[in-house]
């Protein structure tokens, strides 16, 4: 009687057992189905973007060299690197042509028809007290450079050595020969123009 009642009271608990096992499976099931995600919801609006900074300043821009397709035709270069003085022996704001103290500063130039000339002047300029002298290209008398000027317009102690140079690009000009001069003017004091080269070029027509 106490062995049925023993083997009764553990089928029982087996059975309780069972029951909790079948419970626990059935609920990871069931939280599997119910916890999966729902459909995704709306995306959020995008903030504004952020205004754009301000654009640095540009640079400044080089100043343009001959164009690339100009072919030189010929080349005359000459220097001299003695002093030219330019004191009271040349009238103030006229305009004297170098070559009269320094021939190598005039070129004559045999040229084609329509070409053109490039010509550059460079040279250095002592200055004391107070002085001041204009430089300059000429092409036959008839086509001016930029002006180059130095000057110290004021008394100083201290002297000063300044560079200068002077150029000029013509039009188309007619064959045959053409004459490229530098000029000074001498505009006050007594300045001196020191070592210096002058180079031209014959460039054909683009």
């Amino acid at each position: 009687m106490e062995t049925r009642s023993l083997n009764l009271t553990t089928t029982l608990v087996m059975i309780f057992i069972a029951a909790l096992l079948i419970g626990l499976v059935g609920g990871i099931v069931g939280a599997y189905f119910f916890a999966r995600s729902g459909p995704e919801g709306p995306q959020g609006i995008q903030g504004t973007q952020g205004t754009q900074g301000t654009q640095g300043v540009q640079g400044v821009q080089g100043e343009p060299g001959l164009n690339g397709t100009d072919a030189i035709l010929q080349v005359i270069q000459s220097q001299n690197v003695t002093q030219i003085g330019v004191g009271t022996a040349y009238t103030l704001d006229q305009w004297y042509n170098m070559s009269v103290a320094d021939s190598s500063m005039r070129i004559t130039m045999n040229i084609q028809d329509q070409s053109r000339i490039y010509a550059e002047f460079l040279s250095s300029v002592f200055l004391s007290d107070i002085a001041s002298v204009h430089l300059r290209i000429v092409v036959d008398n008839q086509f001016n450079s930029t002006i180059c000027r130095a000057e110290l317009p004021t008394p100083s102690a201290v002297d000063l050595t300044l560079p200068a140079q002077a150029k000029i690009v013509t039009d188309a000009l007619p064959a045959g020969q053409h004459t490229i001069d530098v000029q000074f003017l001498r505009v006050d004091g007594t300045p001196m123009i020191l070592d210096r080269s002058f180079a031209v070029m014959e460039l054909a027509s683009p």
